[in-house]
């Protein structure tokens, strides 16, 4: 091997190249970035799309095109970041890039179907529905069966197979 500065040529060019696990951890970043980033454009969407939208528990929905891409750009501004550290996981335990958006998305794809749900049942209801709605989500967060199911879900670790949707279904209930 050719020496050059008392160091063989073959070692500079191995020390002057990223390692794969450098490589991966950089890629990884990109996609965390990238989905924070689409959160924080969806906020500004959302901001913009819900200027003068201040009519409380009386509000109606719209058609379901205007409802469906809003709910989109509100669900993606809210639960993306959230999301976002799930999807790192997932795409560093799979092994390949494209699981991280493949994961926001179909977590999004969820979403939706909520909000297609919410559409169809949806009833416009006055400010003592909405409280009353409001009160019993928040004494459920105090109920032993919330405390147990929350203890269950930290405990189970979900198989490297089985998607975050699931393992909420089986193991939170």
């Amino acid at each position: 091997m050719r020496q050059t500065s008392g160091q063989p040529v073959a070692g500079i060019a191995t020390a002057a190249r990223p390692s794969a696990a450098a490589g991966s951890t950089a890629r990884l970043t990109g996609a965390l970035a990238v989905t924070l980033g689409v959160a924080a454009a969806c906020w500004v969407i959302a901001i913009q799309r819900m200027s003068g939208m201040d009519m409380g528990a009386s509000a109606r929905l719209g058609p379901f095109g205007s409802f469906t891409v809003l709910w989109l750009v509100m669900m993606a501004a809210m639960m993306l970041p959230g999301a976002a550290p799930a999807a790192v996981r997932r795409a560093r335990a799979s092994g390949r890039l494209l699981a991280a958006p493949l994961f926001a998305g179909s977590y999004l794809g969820v979403w939706a179907l909520a909000g297609v749900v919410v559409y169809a049942l949806y009833r416009p209801h006055g400010t003592v529905a909405a409280g009353a709605a409001a009160i019993v989500a928040g004494i459920y967060e105090f109920t032993p069966l919330n405390s147990a199911s929350a203890a269950a879900a930290a405990t189970v670790p979900a198989p490297d197979s089985s998607s975050g949707l699931l393992h909420l279904i089986v193991h939170r209930g």
